[in-house]
């Protein structure tokens, strides 16, 4: 079959004038030979552990080659990796307004566009990362640590989290194409906040039974200290009748006038407790207070 086509022979040039490069070119010679003879695979266990030594900044043209060689091997996860990470050393190139030569331009445009068919015609599924990391298989892929994006064909898929341990973990997800799914791990979701249950009640500014004790002081206490200064008044009068001695009638009047004041005491209770029921009256409030669990159970 006809391969894509790569980025240039030479995938190492843009550090040529490095001294150790001579090694890192013919890696990149050996794997490009696997690759026009077929050999994708064997391309591959090339530059891969070639793109690790260069890493992304230096080795971002390698990183093309891998992206076109995992897009054979039908590896689109891989490929689109490779793909964003070249795209993303370009962007940083430009910025830095540093020299970016005539087919390193063209290699952007056809990876952007690559990235993009990927993305339309392929299903992603984002699995976001774990506290601890955990290792994390998609349907029979190799295991990764959890924080990537792969890329599926379109349909159902088994997340396995702790593949092939004690708390082994799956979710089954049905991811259309072009649609991104979001999978996180079931101990990572956070549970929605309960929201607060309240119940109506009513907010007074004292017990009631204070005004129960006024009423009771006034009718018993002042009533009755005002009844037994008449009753003792009129029993003295009875008794000076019809010849009262100078005595009595002092007794007498003395009595009358104690049963006179007397009426200020109920009078005094009767105002106080006039204020208490409108004290009570304006405090009282109904109000909305959160049910506690112990209320509730």
């Amino acid at each position: 079959m006809a391969l894509p086509t790569l980025a240039h022979a030479d995938g190492t040039s843009t550090v040529a004038d490095e001294p150790d490069m001579a090694q890192y070119r013919e890696r990149f010679k050996q794997g490009l030979d696997r690759y026009e003879a077929n050999d994708v695979a064997g391309a591959l266990s090339f530059w891969e552990p070639l793109y690790r030594d260069l890493g992304p900044v230096r080795g971002y043209r390698v990183g093309y080659n891998l992206a076109r060689a995992y897009e054979v091997f039908d590896d689109a996860t891989r490929a689109a990796e490779r793909y964003e990470s070249f795209l993303d050393e370009v962007k940083a190139r430009r910025k830095d307004a540093k020299p970016i030569e005539e087919d390193v331009e063209t290699d952007e445009l056809k990876a952007t566009a690559r990235l993009g068919e990927l993305g339309r015609t392929r299903a992603r599924i984002h699995v976001a990362p774990t506290t601890p990391p955990e290792s994390v298989r998609i349907d029979k892929s190799e295991p990764r640590l959890a924080g990537f994006v792969a890329y599926v064909a379109p349909g159902p898929h088994d997340v396995v989290f702790q593949p092939g341990s004690a708390e082994e973990r799956t979710e089954h997800v049905d991811a259309q194409a072009g649609q991104i799914v979001e999978v996180v791990a079931p101990h990572e979701v956070k549970a929605e906040p309960t929201r607060p249950v309240f119940r109506d009640t009513t907010k007074r500014p004292f017990s009631p039974a204070w005004l129960w004790i006024g009423g009771a002081a006034t009718v018993l206490v002042g009533g009755g200290l005002t009844a037994t200064a008449y009753a003792n008044a009129i029993v003295l009068h009875d008794h000076s009748v019809p010849s009262p001695t100078p005595q009595e009638v002092s007794d007498y009047g003395g009595a009358r006038t104690l049963a006179y004041v007397s009426w200020a005491a109920p009078a005094t209770l009767a105002v106080l407790t006039v204020a208490l029921v409108a004290w009570y009256v304006a405090g009282t409030k109904h109000v909305k207070v959160p049910v506690t669990a112990a209320f509730m159970f």
